[in-house]
């Protein structure tokens, strides 16, 4: 059977099952990281503080979990995938709980806190986790399949809690949250179960003593810790704007009341581009990179031109597009950089992951912080810093050599150890 063909073999229904399940594990944990963008002036209100000082409460969950990643990473390789991603599942409950009791802004501080506490372990662990379900060959669809959780957080979890927080207000809507948590903790009991093996291995990884193939180069550390470099410039890009998104629509189209539809708009677009990097990631990764990232300039650069426009009809119309453009993008962005990691990596994948995923919360602490700085003088300043740092990014992309696609033998490109995108 050809490698294409090995590819394009479909996924049965029990391991689908356990990949949505996994998805909902990503879902939960996004929807409470992102909970104040939203409900940030709610919350700012609620809390007698202001909506920049609101916005730091993101930056200060990232700047937690980038510190205690790598070392909560490394604890938690002492007990199996599946008793690490629930125990992660019920730290957030935790931190939810304290959401919802929550009268100042300190108790805010400590429920995320706790919450990114385990964040790392989480991030680190769960594509690992899907990629043990499948074949090597479908590791990329895998992968996309989870992120798809956090799409999904972006189509219904920031614009549903949004709504949810306005009817019934944002501590009873953490009560919703930590209740879907536990439902989804239940399921991944079932769907990876704690297993008494420290490590299952995933997919196309070798079995038994680490001894390196003959041929098969180590893992390039260099080149790893290089793709989440650029990974940490294109989250800060990312977070510099969405961490302030209510308050940048709201400028932009006059209202307030567009926030949860342009919140909509951005995850369903997000999910026509989770759906697109899962069919395309493994077969044509350089590719699939370029676009993902040239889209994202257009999207948030079309978010900088908006206001220039006249007639707030105009200008919403714009944004619509742009928040589209940007949605979409930035949904498969995730999936084609953590593959990236993981072929690189191999064997090493947790590690690495936990790296990559250290290097996503540096990203989302210096984009909050970032914004909260730019928000001061004015919300333009968002999109247009976004745009220059996502063009940055696209240059970078745009000039590394062609890689080989995830079908292709590995010893057929050593010197390019599946260097992904």
């Amino acid at each position: 059977m050809s490698g294409t063909a090995v590819a394009r073999e479909r996924i049965d229904a029990p391991t689908a099952a356990r990949l949505a399940v996994l998805a909902s594990a990503t879902f939960v944990y996004v929807t409470f990281e992102v909970f104040p963008v939203g409900l940030i002036q709610d919350i700012a209100r609620d809390l007698d503080v202001s909506a920049g000082r609101v916005g730091l409460l993101i930056s200060g969950y990232a700047v937690v979990a980038a510190v205690v990643t790598v070392p909560t990473v490394a604890l938690a390789s002492r007990v199996s995938r599946g008793t690490a991603l629930v125990v992660s599942l019920l730290v957030l409950v935790v931190a939810e709980l304290l959401a919802a009791a929550a009268t100042s802004f300190s108790m805010m501080v400590v429920s995320r806190v706790a919450a990114a506490l385990t964040h790392g372990v989480l991030w680190s662990l769960i594509a690992p986790a899907a990629a043990t379900l499948v074949p090597r060959e479908r590791v990329g669809t895998a992968t996309a399949a989870v992120f798809g959780g956090s799409t999904l957080a972006a189509i219904l979890g920031s614009p549903g809690t949004t709504f949810i927080g306005e009817l019934i207000g944002w501590r009873a809507t953490a009560l919703v949250l930590a209740a879907a948590t536990v439902a989804v903790t239940l399921g991944l009991v079932w769907a990876l179960g704690l297993r008494s093996d420290p490590r299952p291995p995933v997919a196309g990884e070798p079995q038994g003593p680490a001894v390196p193939e003959p041929g098969r180069p180590a893992v390039p550390w260099p080149r790893v810790l290089t793709l989440c470099a650029v990974a940490v410039v294109l989250i800060t890009a990312h977070f510099l704007s969405y961490t302030y998104f209510a308050v940048l629509v709201a400028d932009l189209t006059g209202t307030s009341a567009a926030v949860v539809v342009l919140l909509a708009v951005f995850g369903a677009a997000g999910a026509v581009g989770t759906f697109l990097v899962g069919r395309h990631n493994d077969t044509a990764p350089q590719r699939t990179a370029a676009v993902t990232i040239a889209v994202f300039a257009v999207g948030i650069g079309l978010l900088a031109l908006a206001s220039a426009l006249g007639g707030t009809t105009t200008r919403g119309a714009a944004a619509a597009v742009a928040v589209a453009l940007w949605g979409g993008a930035f949904a498969a962005a995730g999936p084609v950089f953590q593959t990236g990691v993981m072929r690189l990596a191999g064997e090493d994948a947790d590690r690495a992951s936990s790296v990559y995923v250290t290097g996503f919360q540096i990203g989302i602490a210096g984009g909050s912080a970032l914004g909260a700085a730019l928000l001061a003088h004015s919300s333009l300043w968002l999109p247009v810093t976004s745009t220059a740092l996502v063009a940055l990014v696209l240059a970078v992309v745009l000039v590394r050599r062609p890689v080989p696609a995830a079908q292709e033998p590995w010893d057929r490109h050593p010197e390019l150890c599946l260097q992904e995108r």
